[in-house]
C-alpha cells in the first residue's frame, strides 16, 4: 500500500472570471467582465459554471479549451449552436456565471512568476 505524496500548494491566478455573455455558435465565444490583464492562455482548459437562472444549462460544468483570446472575449472549442440562450438575470443573484481553470496553467512560485503547464505526478498535464 502506498501513501499519497504531499504536494505544496501552487497559486492559480485568477481563480475565476465572471461571465457576462456566451454566444450560440461554434466556436463558443465567452465574454467576461474583468478589466485587469488575465493570465489565461491559448491552449488552457477551463470549466464553465452556469447557474440555472442564466439559462444555457447545457454548458454548465463543461470543460473547453481556449483556442483564441481577444481582449475580454475567449473562443472555446465548444459548439454551443443548439444550446439554450445565455442571459444575465436581474440583480440579487447569489452566484454569478463563471469560468475557471480546469487542470490549470499555474504560476510557479518564483521571483519571475514564469507561466508553466500544470504537471501531475505521472508528468501529464492538460
Amino acid at each position: 500500500m502506498s501513501a499519497n505524496i504531499y504536494l505544496p500548494p501552487t497559486k492559480v491566478i485568477p481563480g475565476f472570471l465572471v461571465i457576462t455573455a456566451i454566444t450560440n455558435n461554434s466556436p463558443m465565444q465567452v465574454t467576461f467582465t474583468d478589466t485587469v490583464e488575465n493570465t489565461y492562455i491559448v491552449g488552457q482548459c477551463v470549466r464553465l459554471n452556469i447557474p440555472a437562472s442564466y439559462g444555457m444549462q447545457q454548458a454548465n460544468g463543461l470543460i473547453g479549451q481556449i483556442i483564441a483570446i481577444n481582449s475580454n472575449v475567449f473562443s472555446l472549442d465548444i459548439n454551443s449552436s443548439y444550446f439554450d440562450v445565455f442571459s444575465v438575470p436581474g440583480t440579487g443573484q447569489e452566484m454569478p456565471a463563471t469560468m475557471a481553470p480546469a487542470g490549470s496553467r499555474n504560476l510557479t512560485i518564483t521571483n519571475d512568476c514564469t507561466k508553466v503547464p500544470f504537471q501531475s505526478l505521472n508528468n501529464q498535464g492538460n
